[in-house]
């Protein structure tokens, strides 16, 4: 007879919720608990006005209703849908558990002296937590400690949208011939780009318009336009065939800095919006990640003026691409936009409960953002709309978005879709420097 499953009691940090609010019931038949300060600690995360802040106001609403069924709320234990238990520890404050060197007046050292004590009571007791310093902590007291894994997937580091395949010459000249070619073997992903090596002087470009029950290829152009912009590099033209691409609704384009994620998106979304009219606007959404203590609360001015600093490199590619009028045309140029309302920029905080009809968004910086964040964009998005997320894994400045979490995880679980596509540029186009300093340093 098999033995049954250990039931285990899982201690929340406070960046676990903060990194997805629901996370208390994805813990299967397990208990969960969360000691008072975790909830103090939400509580003083909740008035900021970045996705911290929001994420912090969803959690609180989230514990609250799962504690409305009970009289005395979360105070003892509940039952949830999957099996386990949830329930607040008020205590958490046992300094003669802690040594020395340890305040345990902190709020991490309180999830520490919770653990040991529940340990001691009994429990196989295993705290999660985002922050790999309180996991060292933890570890060097004897408390199991663990990663926050529901947020995170097994990714493809190597997969990039883009494949390179060594075929008969046979494929190649069909593919001219009939716009479309049927490659032998598996592996290759709806939507996805490849280029066809026949022989050193024979080589052809195609997207996978099929995956099965075959493998089916389209002719695609090496270069593209969008706004008076041509695609400088063979990527670039792929990330431009999927931003142009009205079928695909789903796009990401990710790669190092000066590499023309934002300005392609830009780009190709004012293209459908001025010339080709098939969406009324260009909406631009950034996550505010701060730096110090510089969040927008501690700004000066209205919330144009709070924002600005986040919208600066928006503002830079939005110039560039009105650059020959000269900086007063563009200038006039993205006024009368604005105006006109064909262009909308906003912090991510924003997007939230709205129903997005007819406009052609984009998502900059989207490594910084959750992956549960990420999935409410995509939610929010209608079939008229069309969603770009742009951003660089190498510059990710959320202390709650793992390597293998957020945008990475986004891309991993929609590869394949025929909704999705993405593509990684490699090459810096924004100066010999900016290339010289993303390859050597």
């Amino acid at each position: 007879m098999a033995a049954a499953a250990q039931t285990l009691t899982y201690v929340l940090d406070t960046c676990v919720l903060l990194a997805d609010p629901t996370a208390p019931i994805r813990f299967e038949e397990h208990h969960v608990v969360l000691p008072l300060v975790v909830v103090e600690e939400l509580d003083r995360q909740k008035g900021r006005m970045d996705e911290v802040g929001a994420n912090a106001r969803r959690a609180i609403r989230f514990l609250e209703e799962l504690g409305a069924s009970e009289p005395g709320g979360l105070r003892e234990a509940i039952g949830l849908p999957s099996g386990g238990t949830l329930r607040i520890e008020p205590n958490g404050v046992a300094s003669d558990r802690l040594p020395e060197i340890l305040d345990p007046h902190t709020a991490d050292h309180r999830l520490l002296s919770a653990c040991l004590s529940l340990s001691e009571h009994g429990a196989d007791t295993v705290l999660v937590t985002k922050d790999a310093a309180l996991r060292i902590k933890g570890a060097q007291l004897g408390v199991t400690v663990q990663d926050y894994r529901a947020d995170t997937v097994a990714v493809d580091e190597s997969y990039s949208g883009v494949a390179e395949l060594s075929v008969g010459p046979e494929v190649i000249d069909r593919l001219y011939a009939e716009g479309k070619a049927t490659l032998p073997g598996e592996g290759l992903h709806i939507n996805q780009f490849v280029v066809l090596k026949g022989s050193p002087s024979q080589s052809a470009l195609g997207q996978v318009a099929q995956d099965r029950p075959e493998t089916v290829v389209v002719r695609v152009p090496g270069s593209r336009r969008a706004f008076g912009i041509e695609s400088k590099n063979l990527r670039q033209a792929f990330a431009l065939d999927l931003l142009l691409n009205p079928d695909i609704p789903a796009v990401s384009i990710m790669g190092p800095p000066g590499t023309g994620k934002t300005f392609l998106a830009l780009a190709a979304g004012l293209e459908q919006v001025l010339e080709a009219e098939r969406y009324r606007k260009v909406s631009v959404y950034r996550p505010l990640i701060a730096v110090g203590r510089q969040e927008v609360g501690y700004l000066p001015g209205d919330l144009d003026d709070k924002l600005a600093p986040w919208m600066a490199a928006i503002y830079d590619n939005l110039f560039a691409l009105f650059a020959d009028g000269g900086p007063m045309a563009a200038r006039h140029a993205l006024d009368e936009l604005l105006e006109r309302e064909a262009l909308e920029m906003a912090a991510i905080t924003y997007l939230r409960g709205r129903s997005i009809t007819g406009e052609f968004v984009i998502i900059d910086e989207a490594q910084n953002l959750e992956l549960p964040t990420l999935k409410v964009i995509l939610t929010r998005i209608g079939s008229d709309a069309k969603v770009v997320f742009c951003g660089d894994f190498t510059q990710v400045d959320n202390p709650y978005v793992s390597p293998f979490g957020g945008a990475a995880a986004l891309i991993e679980k929609l590869k394949g879709h025929s909704l999705f596509g993405h593509v990684t540029l490699e090459r810096t186009v924004r100066s010999p420097l900016a290339e010289m300093a993303t390859n050597l340093l």
